[in-house]
Formats: C-alpha cells, structure tokens, sequence
C-alpha cells in the first residue's frame, strides 16, 4: 500500500506491507525508484500480519493472520487494528 493520506503526514509516498512470517509491517521510503531506507514496525506485537490499507479516513489499517494453524492465535484473534498516531 503507498500511504498518501494527511494523518500521517512523514508517511506520505512510502510503501507498506505485512509480513506473515516476520509477524511485522514494513515500511518502504522511495525516492523515485530507488529504495531509499526501510523500517520494521509492529514487529511481534499483533503476530502474522496479513493485510495493509489506507482507510478513506487516512488512517492506516491492517489485519492479522493467526488462526490458520500457523500462528499463536490469541482469544482475540484475527483482528483488524487501526494506527493511531503517536502524539
């Protein structure tokens, strides 16, 4: 996902995805075509992310993957987390 919303205004233009096996979000900064850095996020704290999207809100969202008998489901997995940002 390239985050192009206002909520998270030193996000803008990177690219984002889960990583199942990582259990993370990585994000990408790109300058042009080159990849210019990148940062682990989130890492171990939700488990197998699945799935990134920018909510018509700005907001960034994702979905866990934990209950297909490859993760440490939780009770309260799967789930879908909204970030919020840090103030």
């Amino acid at each position: 996902m390239f985050y192009n919303g206002s909520v998270f205004p030193a996000f803008k233009g990177n690219f984002f995805f889960g990583c199942l096996r990582g259990a993370r979000i990585i994000r990408v900064v790109l300058d042009g075509r080159k990849v210019v850095s990148q940062e682990n996020m989130l890492e171990g704290n939700f488990g197998r992310i699945r799935e990134i999207a920018q909510g018509p809100d700005g907001y960034i969202y994702l979905s866990t993957s934990n209950r297909d008998g490859r993760g440490s489901p939780a009770k309260d997995d799967d789930r879908i987390l909204r970030l919020v940002p840090v103030k």
